[in-house]
């Protein structure tokens, strides 16, 4: 008996040396690293929600000129090529092409087909202003090329608005959101670009720029904007 148990003894003594050592401390097993989470350039959840669209069934260009103040610059659009304050991009047949923003004040005037310059009609877009709001209009100060329109808003939401499109070179005295022909102040053509003549015919009605009796400038009511905005070319 006396030889079983200490044959037992021995037993226990070697199984616990087995599993841990009296002369050292159990070190737990490195937990881990978190895996960091990048966020995709192209998600937005702050902020406006911009896209471009091509609402005709032929191909064009989109031209892009951007504000000096801007944040938001061609850098940041690989798919817009160019550099400084202008890029322009393809777009197909009743195609679009998301502007991702992230949040970041932009200023830039859109136009299809032929660059931002005189003879052209522009969408002007000034969005995401941390100190202002949204500001958008359809302009046909410096001539008239096409038709643009700019919908605010969710489709299908009550409080949805579409600026323009222009009727043509003329006939824009009641389009809502647009600067009509040479209109450098909604109601007249005080200081009109592009050798356009001076004069009041087919401008806004209207006391003064401030008060034209349909707006001319489209002006959100919160600040920092984050309307969702869609420029288009149509028919």
């Amino acid at each position: 008996m006396i030889q079983r148990a200490m044959l037992l003894i021995l037993v226990l003594v070697l199984s616990c040396k087995k599993h841990a050592d009296p002369g050292t401390t159990p070190v737990p097993a490195p937990k881990p690293a978190p895996v960091a989470q990048v966020p995709d350039a192209a998600v937005q959840t702050t902020g406006s929600l911009l896209t471009v669209a091509n609402q005709t069934d032929l191909p064009t260009t989109v031209y892009i000129a951007f504000g000096s103040d801007s944040i938001v610059l061609p850098s940041m659009w690989s798919f817009c090529a160019g550099s400084g304050l202008n890029c322009n991009f393809p777009l197909g047949a009743r195609n679009t092409q998301v502007m991702p923003l992230g949040g970041q004040y932009l200023n830039a005037t859109f136009s299809f087909g032929t660059t931002v310059t005189c003879g052209t009609t522009k969408a002007e877009v000034n969005t995401n202003n941390p100190l202002w709001y949204s500001i958008l209009d359809i302009s046909m100060v410096d001539g008239y090329s096409n038709n643009i329109q700019i919908d605010i808003g969710a489709v299908g939401d009550a409080g949805a608005l579409t600026l323009g499109p222009p009727l043509g070179k003329t006939g824009n005295e009641k389009v809502v959101g647009l600067f009509p022909y040479g209109c450098d102040i909604c109601i007249e053509r005080q200081k009109p670009p592009c050798g356009i003549a001076k004069g009041r015919d087919g401008c806004k009605s209207g006391k003064s720029q401030y008060n034209p009796d349909v707006i001319c400038q489209w002006q959100g009511s919160v600040m920092g904007g984050g309307e969702p905005v869609v420029v288009s070319l149509v028919k």
